[in-house]
């Protein structure tokens, strides 16, 4: 299971709590090519939506959803929760008929359905949850999902790991006393800076729910020798626990899996494209993946790869092995077929070392992909 953050302001909270929604997007921009893959539009503001679209798109049925609501008046910014998710991501396109965009007062063309699991009424704030070094002895311990997206200050859901929600979830609970509220319906009171139980019932959600299957765009995009690398990323958290793609990315397949997109791993603009973390009775495997809308070339092994499984290392590998369980650790490349040998055997010598007790780093993957006749299919090469 998984846990994601949708990041909100006072009125927008509001709406997503009396209506049972989340959502992200980016302010009045359209996003037409979902309706039509073979549109021609602008290609920085079609790379931004996708990425918002692939954030979404790695959300399930069941995870857990947490609201992230920013500073205002005099109240700090806050963390909310708990809620799941009752769908996939789906579309609701930023015009006169969105869904409740009158209420918003902003455009959020991205969306999925919710429900209370345990709702707190008091949030903890982002100095309580990020900067408290309460019982925590190492850098590792701290949240840096969310400290790096406070950095970078550009994403509307960001996932957390499963012990950086454990930690949010002891917090909030210390901070309510352990007391949740009951029903279903729900509000916010800026006044209070709380959530609290309303007697008035509002609709069911009424808005539309499109698809926000992105595989016909990224084939038109291929097709016309465009770049697709962050269509590749959304359909890979559209599809890593589907026949096309499970096989290749699911170690385990046991359906107890953590998955995570453009997963930062320093101040800079370092971030893993894919990381998938499964776990049964005695083993963590982590799957740390590069992907690429091109052939694989050295740069990938040398410096990402390398740098990636670094960091692992030092700032998730700890958490993990206090399960007492060993961890092994698959370096992967998904990138389109290759017939180069050099690069093909380059990969397969390629060996990664991570010096720890319990933990195992096998040898670099190599999932290459072929589009036929607007066809895309996987292969394992190494």
């Amino acid at each position: 299971m998984n846990t994601h953050v949708f990041v909100v302001d006072s009125n927008t909270f509001k709406v997503h709590l009396e209506y049972m929604f989340a959502g992200t997007g980016a302010g009045e921009k359209r996003s037409p090519f979902l309706m039509d893959s073979n549109i021609s539009f602008n290609w920085h503001t079609e790379q931004n939506l996708v990425a918002m679209i692939a954030d979404i798109s790695r959300i399930r049925p069941g995870d857990n959803i947490i609201f992230y609501l920013q500073a205002f008046s005099n109240h700090p910014g806050m963390f909310f929760g708990v809620f799941k998710a009752d769908s996939f991501g789906f579309f609701d396109e930023n015009d006169e008929n969105n869904y409740l965009v009158n209420n918003l007062r902003k455009g959020l063309s991205f969306r999925i359905r919710i429900s209370p699991v345990e709702v707190f009424p008091k949030g903890v704030s982002e100095h309580e949850y990020l900067d408290n070094l309460e019982g925590k002895d190492r850098p590792c311990q701290l949240c840096w999902s969310l400290i790096y997206r406070k950095l970078k200050g550009n994403r509307g859901c960001t996932m957390l790991t499963s012990y950086e929600y454990e930690d949010l979830l002891e917090k909030l609970k210390k901070k309510n006393n352990n007391i949740t509220l009951s029903g279903r319906r729900f509000s916010f009171d800026s006044q209070i800076g709380e959530i609290i139980n309303i007697d008035h019932f509002f609709s069911l959600y009424e808005g539309r729910t499109q698809s926000l299957d992105i595989e016909q765009r990224m084939i038109y995009k291929y097709n016309r020798g465009n770049a697709f690398e962050t269509h590749l990323q959304a359909f890979v958290m559209q599809n890593f626990d589907k026949n096309r793609l499970k096989d290749f990315l699911l170690t385990l397949d046991n359906g107890n899996v953590w998955v995570g997109n453009e997963v930062s791993c320093g101040v800079g603009m370092q971030r893993i494209d894919a990381l998938f973390i499964e776990e049964n009775k005695s083993t963590i495997c982590v799957k740390v993946i590069e992907l690429k809308d091109e052939e694989p070339y050295d740069y990938i092994l040398d410096e990402q790869l390398s740098w990636y499984l670094k960091w692992i290392s030092q700032f998730m590998i700890p958490n993990l092995l206090k399960n007492g369980k060993i961890v092994k650790v698959y370096p992967c490349i998904l990138a389109k077929q290759t017939n180069d040998e050099r690069i093909i055997n380059r990969i397969r010598e390629s060996l990664f070392v991570i010096d720890e007790q319990n933990v195992i780093v096998e040898p670099t993957e190599y999932i290459g992909f072929n589009i036929i006749e607007d066809e895309i299919s996987f292969i394992r090469i190494v």
